[in-house]
């Protein structure tokens, strides 16, 4: 998967300086019902293989709206399912358990739980499980050589 993506980034056209002139990628990912993942090149903090994973259907944050779901966003979205859902909450483990190692986990049956967002709304937990999959993805390139991906899932 890593190669995968790091080759489509490898056939991106360089850019010719700021702001416009910079280049701009969006790659569509994911899908689940009414929710997509894609990502968005570059990212603010401009670290090269960098990418920020976004969320159609899904916004963060009360104050300043955002579809790129930060860490605390997806503990937050995890508590509250595990809150709502305690009983069913180990499948949710058990799956990001599967993506951690880059199993291919089947997201066609709806697990049936979710997490309610700052207006309370109940959303799906598996655009968060999605969201994971790619922040995984994002971190074993912005931290190639440390241990990013590991940093993420012991903090899940």
């Amino acid at each position: 998967m890593r190669m995968t993506l790091i080759s489509a980034m490898l056939d991106e056209e360089p850019g010719n300086g700021n702001g416009d002139q910079c280049s701009r990628y969006q790659y569509n990912v994911e899908n689940f019902q009414e929710y997509e993942i894609f990502l968005k090149r570059p990212t603010q903090l401009n670290k090269g293989f960098d990418f920020a994973v976004n969320t159609k259907g899904r916004w963060f944050k009360k104050n300043r709206r955002y579809s790129n779901p930060s860490h605390q966003d997806i503990f937050d979205a995890l508590e509250d399912c595990r809150s709502r859902y305690n009983e069913e909450y180990s499948y949710v483990i058990d799956t990001i358990t599967r993506i951690y190692n880059c199993e291919n986990v089947d997201f066609s049956i709806p697990m049936g739980v979710g997490f309610h967002d700052f207006e309370g709304t109940e959303h799906s937990i598996e655009i968060i499980l999605l969201a994971i999959k790619w922040l995984f993805m994002e971190q074993d390139c912005a931290y190639w050589n440390y241990s990013g991906r590991a940093m993420f899932y012991s903090a899940l």
